[in-house]
């Protein structure tokens, strides 16, 4: 947009850099340039012209039907700018109001409508020799080329003055409907996947808890043979310890016991020395009784009976005093022989 200065008798029209003015006089232009600053009266007959000098950047949104009758949009952006200014100016209406400094009209969407049209035929062209897999399968990329050398090949914007610098598609979709159709069989698989990983990890958590289970009913095995183990041994410990006890009772039994009979045997071997001296003593009491005269032996009794203590009355049989006359005579007779 060009600024306009007033002054008394006379506007200055000034553009920037980006811009290109050209200045007409009674239809014939007189001046042109980018970035110029001129003065005009505001009663002649002047026109002035701006004609953007720098690259514009256009949104692409386009739809296309394919061979087998699916819509596809593609968006991208066309990079313009105007080759031949003055060719553009005779073509397309940029003139400038002179009080304002605006177009008086809208010229770059004339511009960008001209470059929608070609991009769109180029599209159309391509999509719908395809089916909607083909186009989907292919991408931007081949589309993408078939455009470029299509509009290059193309004079239209080449005679307003206008060049194409630059075409970028950045998305092609098809419709929100076959979207959903063509997403649910990718919808579905993802689903089974992870259908199937959530069994999976379930299957591995089961496992893993059988797994678990296992280890600790091992392990209690383990324990419950290792506490029988120990039982056995304590049992084992228990009768050895009873049975050493039992042999050591024994060994002290069978000590006591050949103790005793060593006391025993020696203690009989003392009352049988004792016995049989008495007994000695007694038969050879006896054989020298044998030998000593009756009388002897008889008086040695009295005096014997006659001098215990036990014996209060003594009394003496017929056979006694016959016996003790008969020892009496006979040992008289023998001493008087």
């Amino acid at each position: 947009m060009a600024t306009i200065h007033r002054y008394p008798f006379l506007k200055q029209a000034r553009v920037e850099a980006s811009q290109f003015l050209a200045v007409f006089r009674n239809g014939r232009p007189v001046q042109s340039g980018r970035g110029l600053a001129v003065w005009f009266s505001p009663h002649g007959a002047t026109s002035l012209v701006e004609i953007p000098a720098d690259e514009r950047d256009h949104e692409l949104q386009i739809s296309a039907t394919t061979r087998d009758f699916q819509t596809v949009s593609v968006q991208g952006t066309a990079t313009w700018r105007a080759a031949s200014p003055m060719t553009l100016a005779d073509r397309i209406d940029f003139s400038v109001d002179l009080a304002s400094g605006a177009w008086r009209g809208d010229p770059l969407v004339q511009v960008e409508g001209l470059i929608d049209g070609l991009v769109k035929i180029a599209v159309e062209r391509w999509v719908s020799a395809r089916t909607v897999g083909e186009v989907l399968s292919a991408g931007v990329g081949p589309l993408l080329a078939s455009l470029e050398a299509e509009v290059t090949g193309s004079r239209r914007l080449a005679d307003i003055g206008v060049e194409l610098a630059g075409v970028r598609l950045t998305t092609l979709t098809p419709s929100p409907d076959l979207v959903r159709a063509l997403r649910q069989p990718t919808v579905e698989r993802l689903q089974q996947s992870a259908d199937e990983a959530t069994f999976a990890r379930r299957a591995a958590a089961v496992e893993k808890e059988a797994a678990i289970a296992e280890n600790e009913t091992k392990a209690r095995i383990r324990l419950e043979e290792e506490r029988a183990l120990l039982i056995a041994r304590e049992r084992d410990n228990e009768v050895a310890r009873a049975e050493a006890q039992s042999e050591t009772a024994r060994v002290a039994a069978e000590g006591a016991a050949r103790t005793r009979h060593i006391s025993s045997e020696a203690e009989a071997a003392s009352i049988l020395k004792l016995d049989e001296a008495h007994l000695k003593g007694e038969r050879e009491r006896a054989d020298i009784a044998r030998s000593m005269p009756e009388v002897v032996v008889l008086a040695e009794a009295l005096k014997t009976g006659l001098g215990s203590s036990n014996i209060g009355t003594l009394n003496l049989g017929p056979d006694v005093v016959s016996l003790i006359s008969g020892a009496l005579v006979h040992a008289a007779n023998g001493k008087a022989v």
